[in-house]
Parts: structure tokens; C-alpha cells; sequence
């Protein structure tokens, strides 16, 4: 079968490209015939227009270009090799695969969540980017009432408000610059504060009592905020590091976390494989089905997530238009079922 999937050949570039999806695939391969995908506005544009942090070192962690982007899609499983258990022709599932017509992967090497049917088509595209902010809970466990601030409203930085809050985060405070995800976020139960309009430090002390929040999350990517982060954290607090940093940061180690006796926390969601908590294994399979599980029992919320539904033919020029106003998009969904 030949499909199609969206490539960026080089920096500020996006087309199409062709590919043959085996009809019988090797045993232990799926494959699916695409019903949506989520662009992942942080990374994908970071990529495309060539700001990602893996362009400036010498051992990127993944070749730049050409580079196919996605790795959220909803889709309906065509055919199994036959050392795949457990999943099978016709069941829908969220696959790590590109932006494409179909996919095609091998489900010892990447993680594929058969999906219940309480769980709408979009909703489950967002499990995958609750998975990323998951890794801040993981790798910064909380105690019941222990105060959250997260830098970054996004859609990382949504989920990992709600999580937060489901852990036992109080009061949990989101920080944007964007009255409409400062609106998203405190429908979704967070406290918010618009970084543009108050004293950030000054609030966050009121609203802590004095004592400053024990968690710190940057969620936005930006190298400048990572030093706010330090400053705010209280004494013996963690700050953790969710965004991928586009960037160096000037810190000043000895006042922010020596003489703090501040933690600082790499969050990249490939440390959730380690053995972070002895004798707990929450591996990335195991965390994708309790997000499920949260999505359908409605404690985690995709109100206002998805402010975008494209069709296929335009998702080579939404790059464009990402790179041009950013802050008019949150999720956007690409709609395969209207493929033509």
C-alpha cells in the first residue's frame, strides 16, 4: 500500500514524500491507516525552523535533517505481524509515528496504546503529550499540599498543571503571557498568573505565604527563565527542568542552588525508563495506559487543548504559519479522515 507522510528536507521546509506500507508486515510490526495526528507545536517548530538545541552540538541526539515530524497519531490497525500479542486488525491505538496517511512500526521499539472507546479521537492524541508531562511528576514526586509553580502554558504546561494537581500539588500556579491559556488553565483548576501584568516573584510569595513553591517547572523551552526559576524555588525546593532548553542559561550556582540547597531535575521523557523510585517500575507503556485511564474518568481535562483542526493538504503550510504567530495556536489536530 503507498501512503504519504510529511518531511522537512531541510530547515524551513515541509513536503510530502511517498512510501510503501507492507500489507504483511514483519512479526513484529503493525501497521494503521490514519485517523488523526497532534503536531507538537514546541518541538516540531523548533526543528522546522531550525532552533532546536540539537542543531548547535556536535552529538545531536537524533538526526536533524531531513527529519519526519509527529510522533502522536490516532490510528486504526490495518494488519499484525505474527509476534505481535495483545493487538489486533480493526482496534484503534496511539502510535509514536509521523504525520502520515499510515504507519507502520515495530512495537518492540515504540510505544503503541490500544484505545478504549470511552476516549474520543482527539482526546487520546493529547495521552501522548500528557506522557511528556508526566516525567516533571515522576522525577519529582510530590507530598499532599507542597506548593507548584509551572512556567509555560503550552500544552505540556497544561497537562502538567492538572497532574500536578491531581498528585496533591496546592495551590498549583501557572504562568503565561497569553490571557487565552491563562483562561484554558484556570478552567482546568489552576491558579494562573499573567507574567505581563503583576510581579511574578512578589505574587508567587503572597500566594505561597511567604515561604515560596517546593516545585518549580519551565515548561516553555526559553533558556532566560530558568534563572527565575532558581530564584523562586524555595530553600531545599527542586526545580525541573520539563522544556527543551532552545539555549544556554546564566545561572548563578552558588546564591540559586548551592547556597539554597536547590535540586535541579533534568525531565526529558526518555529518563522515565530509569528506575527513578526503587522498587517501582513506571515505564512509559504503564504511564500512557494511567493517562488513559485519566482521560476517560475525566480527572484529567482536554477543554480548550485543541484550538486547531487542519486538513491534510494544509499541514505543509501550518509550519509557516506556526513560525509567523505561535501564540495564536495551542493543539493542532490534523484530521486524516478527510484526506483527499
Amino acid at each position: 500500500m503507498t501512503a504519504r507522510r510529511l518531511l522537512f528536507p531541510q530547515v524551513r521546509h515541509a513536503t510530502w514524500e511517498t512510501y510503501d506500507v507492507p500489507t504483511e508486515p514483519e512479526p513484529h510490526t503493525i501497521t494503521a491507516q490514519a485517523v488523526c495526528s497532534l503536531i507538537s507545536v514546541g518541538t516540531e517548530l523548533a526543528l522546522y525552523m531550525g532552533t532546536h538545541i540539537g542543531f548547535t552540538l556536535p552529538e545531536p541526539p537524533f538526526p536533524m535533517m531531513p527529519h519526519r515530524p509527529g510522533y502522536a497519531l490516532v490510528g486504526r490497525v490495518t494488519a499484525v505481524g505474527n509476534e505481535v500479542e495483545a493487538i489486533r486488525p480493526g482496534e484503534r491505538v496511539l502510535m509514536e509515528a509521523p504525520h502520515g496517511s499510515a504507519a507502520a512500526v515495530d512495537v518492540r521499539h515504540t510505544s503503541v496504546l490500544p484505545l478504549p472507546d470511552e476516549l474520543g479521537d482527539a482526546e487520546a492524541t493529547l495521552i501522548r503529550m500528557a506522557g511528556i508531562a508526566l516525567t516533571a511528576l515522576r522525577v519529582a514526586p510530590l507530598q499532599l499540599g507542597e506548593t507548584v509553580v509551572v512556567f509555560g502554558l503550552g500544552l505540556v504546561g497544561q497537562l502538567a498543571t492538572q497532574l500536578f494537581r491531581l498528585n496533591g500539588g496546592h495551590p498549583v500556579i501557572g504562568i503565561d503571557r497569553l490571557p487565552s491559556r491563562l483562561a484554558i488553565a484556570q478552567a482546568n483548576g489552576a491558579l494562573t498568573l499573567n507574567a505581563d501584568e503583576v510581579d511574578v516573584p512578589a505574587e508567587v510569595a503572597h500566594l505561597t505565604l511567604g515561604r515560596g513553591p517546593d516545585v518549580v517547572v519551565e515548561a516553555t523551552g526559553s533558556p532566560a527563565v530558568v534563572p527565575l526559576a532558581l530564584n523562586l524555588v524555595t530553600k531545599g525546593g527542586r526545580v525541573v527542568l520539563l522544556g527543551s532548553t532552545r539555549g544556554q542559561a546564566e545561572i548563578d550556582v552558588y546564591s540559586h542552588i548551592h547556597r539554597k540547597g536547590v535540586r535541579v531535575i533534568g525531565a526529558h521523557e526518555s529518563v522515565q525508563n530509569l528506575d527513578l523510585v526503587p522498587g517501582v517500575c513506571w515505564t512509559k507503556a504503564r504511564n500512557l495506559q494511567l493517562l488513559a485511564d485519566l482521560f476517560v474518568q475525566g480527572q484529567l481535562r482536554s477543554q480548550g487543548l485543541i484550538s486547531h483542526t487542519i486538513r491534510p493538504a494544509d499541514l505543509p503550510a501550518i509550519y509557516e504559519a506556526l513560525a509567523d504567530r505561535p501564540h495564536d495556536y495551542l493543539g493542532v489536530l490534523v484530521d486524516w479522515q478527510d484526506d483527499v
